[in-house]
């Protein structure tokens, strides 16, 4: 029997959501967010829209600690069979506490005292939730295996663990037709998926935004086909420097080339298109060197946010996400291929602007 893929474990704990038939406890793991952000969703609507001013609550991991959060989860409803508590990035809450405990060795108040026995709070409450709340549990990465809470995870009966690994770009034809059948009864011909997983990439979110497109385009009775993709998301979509960007801070080398050359195909100056590119990628580089030596440093989130300039915790974790592909030590090597490409264009080398920006791009994803 085949492995379940993502979006079959996505289906089903979709469906079990909607259901009356609800764990107490489920916890959500995976780099990819378009299924946790579908799956929280999913949760708060289990709450009617008139009771959760009082009955829900969604809290963040580096904003609270494991005390509140089972103090909230064994509170009753207010006029409601059920509340809803919602954890994004739960185990920052541990991280935090860590962090703290290196910080005041000396300081031994009570409430500090119960912040650093969170993993323990959370594990007791696990043992015996409330039957009354259902308690969502998200983090990008699972805890490991062998600490108490990964033991714990593997082996409670009262909680549903799941977690989603992204759609490999290889995998996104398949991805497609499943999702477009399932949820738009919309079949793809295999070329008009491997098209669209092409043009698109395995971003889910805009993945699934053009298949609706589709949808509304084409008629249920017959195939997308490879003309249907070119016409609805080819004219639906103009490359954008956020896209550039986006594909850089992922080292995704050649689709990176490809929309900086579409980008200057659409410019009437591409000496100063390239100048407005590469101040662009600086001042990203840049948010990207402030948030990793901030957090080395242990920094609080709202801190290294508010200094690296990023307003929405979106776009923070996706400067975040970039310290895996550029770590700290490689960032002045990065600075110092935009520092020569700054040169180059403005006067400095003989190379056309396109080529500046191509030499310049293998210099960041080699």
């Amino acid at each position: 029997m085949a492995r379940p893929t993502s979006l079959d474990s996505f289906n089903a704990l979709l469906k079990e959501l909607k259901t009356a038939k609800l764990l107490p406890v489920y916890a959500l793991f995976g780099e990819e967010s378009f299924f946790l952000d579908k799956l929280q969703e999913a949760a708060i609507a289990s709450i009617p829209e008139e009771a959760r001013d009082f009955n829900l609550d969604v809290l963040y991991g580096d904003d609270t600690t494991a005390d509140k959060v089972i103090d909230i989860c064994k509170s009753y409803p207010m006029m409601a069979e059920k509340r809803a508590v919602i954890v994004r990035d739960f185990m920052k809450m541990f991280d935090k506490n860590a962090a703290h405990a290196a910080e005041k060795e000396d300081q031994e108040d009570d409430h500090f005292r119960e912040s650093r026995t969170g993993p323990e709070t959370l594990l007791t409450y696990l043992d015996q939730p409330s039957p009354s709340t259902l308690l969502v549990l998200i983090s990008e990465k699972k805890p490991a295996g062998n600490t108490i809470l990964g033991r714990a995870f593997k082996t409670s009966k009262k909680m549903r663990v799941q977690n989603f690994d992204p759609v490999n770009e290889s995998r996104l034809a398949p991805w497609i037709m499943q999702w477009a059948a399932g949820r738009h009864e919309l079949r793809f011909d295999d070329q008009a998926a491997e098209l669209l997983g092409y043009h698109v990439g395995n971003n889910l979110q805009q993945l699934t935004a053009e298949i609706e497109k589709l949808a509304s385009f084409v008629r249920q009775e017959r195939m997308v086909t490879t003309e249907d993709v070119k016409a609805v998301v080819g004219l639906s979509r103009e490359f954008s420097i956020f896209d550039f960007s986006d594909l850089l801070l992922d080292r995704q080398a050649e689709k990176a080339m490809f929309v900086g050359r579409q980008i200057l195909l659409r410019s009437d100056n591409p000496a100063g298109e390239v100048i407005k590119m590469i101040n662009f990628l600086y001042t990203t580089f840049s948010r990207v060197w402030i948030i990793a030596r901030l957090a080395q440093k242990g920094y609080e989130t709202n801190k290294i946010m508010g200094a690296a300039g990023a307003k929405s915790t979106f776009y923070y974790q996706k400067l975040k996400h970039a310290e895996r592909n550029y770590p700290l030590a490689m960032l002045p090597q990065v600075f110092e291929a935009l520092l020569d490409a700054d040169k180059a264009i403005k006067g400095f080398s003989k190379e056309n602007p396109e080529g500046i920006l191509m030499i310049t791009l293998k210099k960041l994803t080699s």
